[in-house]
């Protein structure tokens, strides 16, 4: 279950041409239960990083953080339990200029909004 997990993100990352590189860290502690954690880097200069650890259908624990070129935080979305006020807490979307309620992402929805992102800002 986990693993099969980890393969659409392997698969899903090899296919898209926007990724530079990138570097994974799967951890399979049983056959529901994993951990990934990682690094990629966009042909635009951009960088997500990113942490998911898994059981079941829950997703206990999850940090993705996507850089602009030189660094600045463009988004984040995680579930640390420290933004009481959201209505979606502890799931949060940090912009560079506040917290907004999200409900909770995974790898693959993310590298969507970011593809949408360069989409909109390399090719029009």
């Amino acid at each position: 279950m986990i693993r099969d997990y980890y393969k659409k993100i392997e698969a899903r990352t090899s296919e898209l041409g926007i990724i530079a590189e990138k570097a994974v860290e799967f951890r399979e502690f049983d056959f529901d239960e994993g951990f990934m954690k990682g690094r990629i880097l966009f042909i635009d200069g951009s960088v997500l990083e990113f942490l998911e650890y898994l059981k079941g259908d829950a997703r206990l624990k999850y940090r993705f953080h996507y850089m602009d070129d030189r660094g600045a935080l463009v988004f984040r979305y995680d579930n640390a339990p420290h933004y009481h006020d959201v209505s979606t807490f502890p799931n949060h979307k940090h912009t560079p200029n506040k917290v907004i309620a999200s409900s909770p992402r995974e790898l693959l929805c993310v590298i969507d909004e970011i593809e949408k992102m360069m989409s909109k800002s390399i090719w029009i």
